[in-house]
C-alpha cells in the first residue's frame, strides 16, 4: 500500500478485512478515517461510512478473535470476550437527561468498563453524555448503555462537510468470561429485551434495537397514470376516505405493515355488504331453480342451509367474494403482468403467502385473497400457540417489512378498485 496520509502502517489486506466485517466497500482514506461506502441496499446506514484511524486496531483485533456481527439487528458479539454490543435507537426525550435523579442497580464486577454512572466524560470527543449501567446480584453480567465502542461505527451523513469523529448510544452486555457463541447470542438477546421492556415500561425510556435492514430495490412500476382532472363523481365514506390516505403518510415514515393494515381496512368496510350481496344471490338462485317446491322440505332446506353457510363463512372467505365481485380480473392480470422482480414469485421476498401463478389454472381473485388474507394474518397475529408456528409474525422492522412495497400497491389497487364498485 502507498506511504501516504499517516496509514502507511494499515496494510491492504487489513482494510479489506474491515470492509467484509462491516460489508461495506473501501473507497479512500485520509489522515483521520478510512472511508467506506455503505451498498445501495443497506437501509440501517448513511451512504458513505468513516472509519476512525484509531478504531481500526480494535476492530482488526476482535475480528481476529473471531468477533462477528450479528444476523438480524446492528451489532457484535464477541465469543471470546463474553461480550454483546447492540445498536439502539432512541424515540422521543429520554428520561435520563435528568440522570441525578436515578439511582443505579451497579455492583462490584471484573469487567473493564469505561467510566461509570452517571455520567460518562469521553475527553478525546470532547463530550459528556449518561452512562446507564446496571449488575447482576452475584456481579457476572454487566449491562450498559454507553457510547459506542470500535465496534459499532455511528454512520456519517453524505452532506457534512468536515467529517468528525461521532458518537451512538449502544447498548453492550459483559459477561463473565468466553462463552460459545450460539450461548451469548441467546443469553445477549434475551438480557437485551428485557432491559428495554423494562426502561420503557417502568422508567419510559423508549429504546429499541436497530434492526439490520436491506431494502428491495423495488423500481415502482405502477398502472398508467390518468392526466385529466375532473370533478369527483366517486363518494367515498369519510372513514374509508381517511384509511385510504393514510398509508403514504406510514410509507413516508418507513412503517409499510401500517400501510398494508390501511389498505386493509378498506376492504374490511366493504366485507359485509359484499357478503351479505352474495347471500342474496344464493338463496335468489334457488327459488329460481326449476325444481324448487316451495311445498317440499328439502327446498326449503336448500335455503335453510345456504343461510347457515353464510352465517358460517370465514373472513377469507368474505374476501375472495368481495374481490371476486368488486374487481375485474382484467385489472389484476395487467398488474402482475408488469415487472415486480418476481417478487410475487415462489422465490419472493415474503415468506409463508402463496406464490401468484397467472398459468395455474384456479382463478386470479381467489390467489389474491389468499395471499392478501395470510399476509395480513403474518402482520397481525402474535399468538404464542404451535397452530400458528408456520405463520410467524412479520414485524413491523424487518427485512420482510421493508420489502412489502409490491403487496402495498397490489392492495392499492384492490382498494381502489372495491371503492369504485361499491359506490
Amino acid at each position: 500500500m502507498t506511504k501516504s496520509n499517516g496509514f502507511s502502517r494499515f496494510e491492504e489486506d487489513q482494510i479489506s478485512r474491515i470492509g467484509q466485517a462491516l460489508e461495506l466497500t473501501y473507497v479512500s482514506h485520509d489522515e483521520d478515517f478510512i472511508i467506506y461506502e455503505s451498498p445501495e441496499t443497506n437501509a440501517s446506514r448513511g451512504r458513505e461510512i468513516a472509519i476512525p484511524s484509531e478504531s481500526v486496531n480494535p476492530i482488526l483485533e476482535a475480528i481476529d478473535r473471531g468477533a462477528e456481527r450479528l444476523e438480524d439487528v446492528e451489532g457484535w458479539v464477541d465469543p471470546h470476550r463474553g461480550y454483546a454490543e447492540f445498536e439502539i435507537q432512541q424515540q422521543g426525550i429520554s428520561p435520563f437527561r435528568n440522570i441525578d435523579r436515578f439511582e443505579f442497580d451497579v455492583r462490584p464486577c471484573s469487567h473493564t468498563h469505561v467510566g461509570a454512572p452517571p455520567l460518562i466524560h469521553d475527553e478525546d470527543r470532547d463530550f459528556v453524555s449518561p452512562l446507564i449501567r446496571v449488575t447482576s446480584s452475584d456481579g457476572a453480567t454487566c449491562i450498559e448503555i454507553s457510547p459506542n465502542s470500535a465496534f459499532c461505527i455511528p454512520l456519517l451523513p453524505r452532506d457534512i462537510g468536515t467529517r468528525q469523529k461521532r458518537t451512538q448510544s449502544t447498548l453492550k452486555i459483559f459477561f463473565s468470561g468466553p462463552a460459545e457463541k450460539a450461548e451469548v447470542l441467546r443469553r445477549s438477546r434475551e438480557l437485551a429485551n428485557s432491559f428495554l421492556f423494562e426502561l420503557n415500561a417502568r422508567h419510559r425510556a423508549f429504546y429499541s434495537l436497530r434492526p439490520k435492514i436491506e431494502r428491495a430495490r423495488h423500481r415502482r412500476r405502477s398502472l398508467e397514470i390518468v392526466h385529466k382532472v375532473r370533478f369527483p363523481r366517486t363518494p367515498v365514506p369519510s372513514n374509508v376516505a381517511d384509511l385510504f390516505s393514510t398509508p403514504s403518510n406510514f410509507s413516508v415514515r418507513g412503517n409499510y405493515t401500517l400501510s398494508y393494515l390501511s389498505y386493509y381496512q378498506v376492504l374490511e368496510h366493504y366485507l359485509p355488504s359484499a357478503h351479505r350481496r352474495e347471500a342474496v344471490r344464493q338463496v335468489r338462485r334457488i327459488l329460481r331453480s326449476l325444481d324448487f317446491d316451495e311445498e317440499k322440505d328439502s327446498s326449503v332446506l336448500q335455503i335453510l342451509n345456504s343461510v347457515e353457510r353464510s352465517h358460517g363463512a370465514s373472513e377469507g372467505d368474505q374476501l375472495r367474494t368481495l374481490i371476486g365481485d368488486s374487481v375485474p380480473d382484467a385489472k389484476l392480470q395487467e398488474f402482475f403482468k408488469l415487472d415486480h422482480g418476481g417478487h410475487f414469485g415462489r422465490q419472493g421476498p415474503i415468506a409463508g403467502v402463496p406464490a401468484i401463478n397467472l398459468k395455474s389454472g384456479e382463478a386470479i381473485g381467489s390467489q389474491v385473497a389468499k395471499r392478501v388474507y395470510m399476509l395480513r394474518n403474518r402482520i397481525v397475529h402474535a399468538k404464542d400457540d404451535v397452530r400458528f408456528a408456520e405463520s410467524k409474525i412479520l414485524l413491523p422492522l424487518s427485512d420482510e417489512a421493508m420489502k412489502l412495497l409490491p403487496d402495498i400497491e397490489l392492495l392499492r389497487l384492490l382498494a381502489i378498485e372495491v371503492i369504485v364498485s361499491n359506490r
